[in-house]
């Protein structure tokens, strides 16, 4: 894994809840609107589910949920492996723009206006600080 996937894995997850939340509120949208008659589509004779037509909406609203739950807890857990990996650096700049970039995930015009230094150096310090990096080993149990 690149040292910019294993620290952008915090902003990644919470946006992955983020978007399932949306979608579990079009689910239980789906669940509670009344299905018309389509008459666009071709009639097939057979046997007719006796499902309610919400049913398979709120398995997917509870299947999602369920997701949710398991990403939020593990959401802290990668939020303190990451500042672990980023405390391992000497230099407190460069350890403040990592936290600032990857955990606040705020924009270089913003981390550097916070640092009191310019846009050019805050990349310049991105590049060393990445470098300086050591990802932990994959644990094999």
């Amino acid at each position: 894994m690149q040292v910019r996937d294993y620290l952008s894995r915090y902003y990644y997850t919470k946006q992955k809840i983020k978007l399932m939340q949306e979608e579990t509120e079009e689910f239980i949208r789906l669940a509670n609107s009344i299905p018309g008659i389509s008459f666009d589509q071709i009639r097939v004779d057979g046997t007719k589910s006796l499902k309610a037509p919400f049913e398979k909406w709120i398995q997917k609203t509870l299947e999602n949920e369920q997701l949710i739950t398991q990403m939020k807890r593990k959401l802290p857990n990668i939020k303190g492996e990451i500042i672990c990996v980023i405390d391992q650096l000497e230099d407190s700049k460069l350890k403040m723009l990592l936290i600032y970039r990857y955990i606040d995930w705020l924009s270089w015009s913003e981390i550097a206006k916070n640092l009191v230094y310019s846009s050019a150096t805050v990349r310049r310090w991105h590049v060393k600080a990445l470098a300086q990096i050591v990802l932990p080993k994959k644990r094999q149990d």
